[in-house]
């Protein structure tokens, strides 16, 4: 079977890990272009398709909007998908509450709130969980369009609630959101389930075209670090969802103009293409990625610190790394002006859950700033260039992303960025009453690309990824541990049985390997491995190399970045 196209290698990325912070920010945008420009031949975000999907969806979500009382709209996921779904059902409360109308949107996600934080992995994988969570939230409802966002159409989550949806129809509108072709969704077996997602995706198919059942899959081509699908698929995600519902709701106000989801789309292209072409701003981003690189390779830290959706954005994409990067909960995080006042999730103040769940100002003057070290990084994520003072004083390098003219910021910085959208050709696309309404959500996704490209480049220079594959994983359970040495395999030439005796010779620290170590079981190394830091760097370098794993490990203190000590080792040997 073919690779999932959300899983491939992205061509255009395949040395970012030896690029400059500014080439790194260059080829992202490279990779952001294909949201719209399509990938590969597939159908992009404006075929025919898509757009008439779209068109078919707005209908059944503003007759909700209209008829709340015994209508909602759920949004689910997992992961970054989750989040997206929260922050737009946030979003999308807050503009019905405007306009003096009853809310009607509700979000899940596969490990409940915890999950707005934390990675949550079980839960993603239990499709009974996922019906028993949207039976909970949808009790006493009649009509319900259900958006099942699932990037890689492989969630078990979100699936068993896409199965609930379609046997009964007489309640809900089933919608599967994500960015492979359908003939590509996941088709392993799962526990707890006598399905495949490939089977439900395949029974939508059939009944799509008799049935209020819809499969919205643009293909936005591969991730640029291979598999974070945080990255291209959540802004595809952020970007369709608001399309949606910002059409649903302008129809139920009954608005003079024309709403066209083709046009509203087009106005997310200029803004990532406003965006990433003004040279000044794209350095500036540049220099951020680098404090943020250096703070990370002296085992620092980086804090978003932001108010209002420009401050969740930040909060989103710290809760991302430790998935993506296996980092720990402490290299990056995010605070809120308000804490959980503003935050607005379902299961209110998490902040008796641990450190890691207190997000507040407060939170941060009391924990963090007397203990901010000189190459620590706090990045204020500000839309009128201002924050609490007191967030301010600390002694650390500081970036501000900002949506106010450089003439309007307080904040002392070491960088600034600004984000200036392009209001004229945006106008010019939906109107000066749209565009006044929904700039915030230009705002956001700007400020989604800029984080993204930040603590991407930054986990870049930490040698976390080997051309464009995130490699520096925990090895931390048993689908890990096969895939460390699936890294290994592949990179190395090596068989699968020496690319094992690699990453079990890192795990150990030892180059004698006896048989008593292989004999023991998965499980065990596993225990043994969690605690540990670059396992499979060093034994990819050992591999690699025919180095020893303490030669590997002296070899990655002088530089992290793989491909550079590779490159080093190799033109030293040479000379």
């Amino acid at each position: 079977m073919s690779t999932p196209v959300t899983e491939e290698v992205n061509p255009i990325t395949k040395n970012i890990d030896v690029a400059s912070p500014l080439d790194i920010v260059s080829l992202l945008h490279k990779c952001d272009r294909e949201i719209f420009e399509g990938w590969n031949g597939y159908k992009n975000l404006y075929d025919a398709d898509v757009l008439n999907t779209l068109k078919e969806i707005i209908h059944v979500a503003s007759s909700i909007i209209e008829n709340p009382a015994t209508g909602l709209i759920v949004l689910s996921g997992c992961g970054t998908s989750g989040r997206i779904g929260f922050l737009t059902a946030r979003t999308f409360n807050a503009k019905l509450s405007e306009l003096s109308r009853p809310t009607c949107f509700k979000y899940l996600i596969a490990g409940r709130d915890k999950a707005l934080f934390t990675s949550q992995e079980a839960p993603e994988d239990d499709p009974v969980c996922g019906v028993e969570m949207l039976k909970e939230v949808t009790a006493g409802k009649s009509r319900v369009l259900f958006m099942g966002i699932t990037c890689g159409l492989s969630a078990p989550y979100v699936g068993g609630q896409l199965q609930y949806c379609m046997d009964h129809l007489d309640v809900f509108t089933p919608v599967v959101l994500g960015f492979n072709p359908t003939h590509l969704a996941r088709n392993n077996p799962i526990e707890k389930w006598d399905t495949t997602f490939l089977q439900v995706v395949n029974k939508m198919e059939k009944m799509k075209s008799s049935s209020n059942v819809f499969i919205l899959n643009p293909v936005v081509g591969p991730e640029p670090i291979t598999g974070s699908s945080r990255m291209k698929s959540g802004s595809a995600t952020k970007l369709l969802l608001e399309t949606i519902f910002v059409g649903a709701t302008l129809s139920v106000l009954s608005i003079d103009r024309p709403w066209e989801s083709k046009s509203f789309l087009q106005c997310y292209q200029v803004v990532c293409d406003n965006l990433y072409s003004n040279k000044e701003t794209m350095e500036k981003v540049a220099e951020i990625v680098e404090l943020a690189g250096n703070s990370l390779r002296l085992n620092g830290s980086i804090y978003y610190v932001g108010k209002d959706t420009l401050g969740i954005m930040g909060m989103i994409d710290a809760s991302e790394c430790p998935p993506t990067y296996g980092a720990s909960l402490s290299d990056v995080r995010g605070f809120l002006d308000r804490g959980y006042k503003s935050f607005k999730n379902n299961d209110g103040d998490l902040s008796s859950l641990g450190l890691h769940f207190q997000i507040s100002y407060n939170d941060m003057i009391k924990d963090i700033i007397p203990q901010l070290k000189p190459f620590d990084l706090v990045i204020y994520l500000s839309k009128d260039g201002t924050v609490d003072d007191r967030m301010t004083k600390c002694l650390c390098k500081k970036a501000l992303v900002s949506c106010a003219s450089k003439s309007c910021t307080t904040i002392s910085s070491d960088v600034e960025v600004n984000i200036s959208l392009p209001k004229e050709a945006l106008v010019s696309l939906i109107g000066e009453p749209v565009f006044q309404q929904y700039a915030m959500l230009f705002e956001e996704i700007s400020t989604k690309w800029i984080c993204n490209a930040v603590t991407t480049g930054a986990h870049i220079m930490k040698g976390k990824v080997f051309q464009n594959i995130m490699v520096d994983l925990k090895v931390s359970n048993n689908k890990l541990f096969h895939r460390a040495i699936g890294i290994i395999q592949r990179f190395s030439g090596l068989s699968s049985e020496d690319s094992r005796d690699c990453l079990l010779r890192s795990i150990y620290n030892t180059d004698n390997l006896s048989e008593e170590i292989r004999e023991r079981s998965i499980s065990s190394h596993i225990e043994a491995a969690t605690p540990l830091s670059q396992v499979v760097p060093r034994a990819l370098l050992s591999a690699i190399l025919c180095c020893s794993v303490s030669e590997s490990q002296q070899l990655l203190n002088k530089e992290p970045v793989i491909q550079k000590v590779i490159s080093q080792t190799l033109s030293g040997l040479n000379q």
